[in-house]
């Protein structure tokens, strides 16, 4: 997390900082070596930011009335589906239209987002975390200069590492 931060910018919530030194301390284990810091960052993209396999999103569409109301195209393994679903933000409007197209059974426990360069028109990374029935944590990140495109799919890439798991 130390060498993500100070070499490449990025701020990850405590508990996602812990799963990577994790990843990180298998792979070092494995290959016999200390890891270089961009070797750590590949690490991290790989595992943890824009995975959109099984399950990829293609559209998200808002409307606020009296909360946030959103219909999503998803797609799992090559069958396409709209769901509408509400929530009481645009990530939870999200993430009830994948429980409700697909019978996740998750808990969204963890947002994170920060800017990644100073300026109006500069990326932000956002980071999901998400529990199972058993606690166990799933995380995901992702680049955009959209956040709520980001905060989505990290949000993904948290369900796919969730699915990938089982």
């Amino acid at each position: 997390g130390y060498i993500l931060e100070t070499k490449f910018g990025l701020n990850l919530p405590a508990k996602m900082r812990e799963a990577m030194g994790y990843a990180s301390k298998a792979v070092s284990d494995h290959t016999h070596k200390e890891l270089l810091p961009e070797e750590i960052f590949e690490l991290f993209k790989k595992k943890f930011e824009n995975i959109v396999e099984p399950y990829s999103i293609h559209g998200v569409h808002f409307q606020q009335v009296d909360g946030i109301t959103t219909q999503v195209t998803s797609t799992y393994k090559g069958e396409t589906v709209t769901t509408e679903a509400a929530g009481n933000g645009r990530l939870d409007a999200v993430s009830n239209a994948l429980k409700k197209a697909y019978g996740f059974d998750y808990r969204l426990v963890t947002y994170q987002e920060h800017a990644l360069e100073q300026s109006s028109s500069s990326r932000a990374i956002a980071y999901v975390g998400i529990s199972d029935e058993k606690g166990q944590l799933f995380w995901g990140a992702a680049v955009d200069p959209d956040i709520i495109r980001a905060s989505i799919d990290a949000l993904v890439t948290a369900i796919n590492n969730m699915v990938h798991s089982a």
